[in-house]
């Protein structure tokens, strides 16, 4: 169950979208493929059916073997074409395992739909050698403070996001707090996002990436992503830059 496109994310949070996906999750982890069937969106996927639906549910039932519960720490709106979704992030806790990898799931719902559209895993993996980068991103650089413009900035994490089999997105999560009185979201977050994508080339991380990319076969896109996360509403919004927007 895999969905590729360009995403824009920023949206208030629904609460019955996130309790059915949390539903879904634990039927997962059950191993309750019936009602986890039940619960997905058949019409708007004709191409799954219900064999490859289940090999599907069966796959992620053993990646999530090892978890405990779920969080939901990121919320947003993904476009494939004219088709919007509501994107919901859970990241994968376990309390009696040692889980090396940062493991979080995205489900998806086709706007006010109570029916799941897409399950997707992600996987940051902390060891960033090739050998062990398996999962939708390879992490260059953990959690330190960036002063950018004269204001400090916790970033959480640079990163290659994976695309396709063969493409790479250099990528930067910044906290930030979000704007209460903004009405084009979109262009504020662009705009906003060229200074985080100049401190990436202005301090050599575009070449790091070039670097990692080549070690785990990837072609790094021209673009950079940028992430902004709000912790206390709990809300993400990603952009992606142009080269002619931060150069």
């Amino acid at each position: 169950m895999t969905l590729t496109s360009q995403f824009v994310f920023g949206q208030q949070t629904e609460k019955k979208q996130v309790a059915i996906a949390t539903t879904f999750l634990n039927y997962v982890k059950n191993g309750q493929m019936e009602k986890g069937w039940k619960i997905f969106d058949k019409e708007n996927n004709p191409n799954i059916t219900k064999e490859k639906f289940e090999n599907g549910f069966t796959q992620l039932n053993k990646d999530l073997s090892t978890f405990d519960s779920f969080e939901l720490t990121m919320s947003g709106v993904k476009f494939d074409g004219e088709k919007q979704f509501n994107q919901y992030t859970f990241k994968c806790i376990s309390k009696t395992k040692n889980i090396v990898d940062d493991v979080s799931i995205d489900i998806l719902f086709l706007k006010s739909s109570k029916l799941i559209a897409n399950v997707q895993p992600k996987v940051l993996v902390k060891d960033v050698s090739a050998s062990t980068s398996k999962g939708k991103e390879t992490s260059i650089e953990k959690s330190f403070v960036a002063i950018i413009e004269g204001v400090s900035y916790n970033i959480t994490g640079i990163n290659i996001v994976h695309f396709n089999e063969n493409e790479g997105l250099l990528a930067i999560q910044v906290e930030y707090t979000f704007p209460t009185n903004e009405n084009n979201m979109q262009e504020f977050f662009q705009k906003e996002g060229v200074k985080f994508a100049r401190y990436l080339v202005e301090n050599g991380y575009v070449n790091i990436a070039k670097l990692k990319a080549e070690e785990i076969d990837k072609i790094l896109l021209n673009e950079i992503g940028v992430s902004f996360f709000d912790k206390v509403i709990g809300q993400g919004f990603n952009v992606m830059l142009n080269e002619t927007e931060f150069k």
